[in-house]
């Protein structure tokens, strides 16, 4: 089965519709989505709407996403993201507004877990060490714990005792799952990429070959900006898409 893995979408249709066409070129079937469907971006509607009716195997709260189930959140943001926040709230519908509120932040599935930060923190806390990889080790199941939050593609490879992580920057990188090995992967940020590429990213989980493979695709991210501006978003917001930050 190909399952599609992708996370941080932030309200950013063009580049979901991106990933979409991609996933379905690429025969994908079902899919899980680490979390943050609204934030920063200007059409959190479209974006919800999509992807609830996607075969999700596993969709899981962001940190932006749960402004409506913990308030307090919105506290922990920046200015920019909260005056996005802000508008986001006024474009999305009741029926989107109990999707996100009805999401978990943890969900277990076959040979997986899910989560947007980590297995302790689920909302809050960046999965960015090893040390984390250790602590978590027993809190996850299954061999693959899909995370985001971080907007950074990533895995980590390891033990309770031995771990390694490796960034990635390459086009259609592949993964071999070695069944010695548990497995923490970020397939980065679909509508924010944070590492100096503004390529949308995500992948592909073939859960029989045992395999991820990290893609990055372009898309027309003009169109986005201007309906950011349109919107009057902070200028940082519109011009770091360009710069994928």
């Amino acid at each position: 089965m190909l399952v599609g893995v992708f996370s941080d979408v932030h309200s950013n249709l063009e580049a979901l519709d991106a990933c979409l066409e991609r996933y379905q070129k690429e025969g994908v079937s079902h899919f899980i989505y680490c979390g943050d469907i609204i934030g920063y971006g200007p059409d959190p509607e479209a974006c919800v709407r999509k992807i609830s009716q996607l075969n999700l195997l596993a969709c899981v709260l962001g940190n932006h996403d749960a402004v409506f189930v913990q308030p307090e959140l919105e506290s922990l943001f920046n200015y920019d993201a909260k005056v996005a926040l802000d508008a986001n709230k006024k474009q999305l519908s009741e029926k989107s507004i109990r999707f996100l509120s009805a999401l978990p932040t943890v969900r277990h599935g076959d040979n997986f877990t899910a989560v947007h930060g980590t297995p302790a923190d689920p909302i809050k806390e960046y999965f960015s060490s090893c040390s984390q990889f250790r602590a978590c080790f027993d809190l996850w199941e299954g061999q693959v714990c899909w995370v985001g939050h971080t907007h950074l593609p990533f895995y980590m490879k390891g033990s309770p005792r031995a771990c390694a992580i490796y960034l990635n920057r390459k086009e259609d990188a592949l993964v071999r799952l070695n069944d010695k090995n548990r497995y923490v992967i970020n397939p980065g940020a679909v509508g924010k990429p944070r590492d100096n590429n503004p390529h949308a990213s995500f992948g592909i989980w073939d859960t029989e070959a045992k395999t991820f493979r990290f893609i990055r695709q372009p898309y027309d991210l003009r169109i986005t900006q201007e309906k950011m501006a349109k919107q009057k978003y902070p200028s940082f917001l519109i011009d770091s898409l360009s710069l994928g930050l």
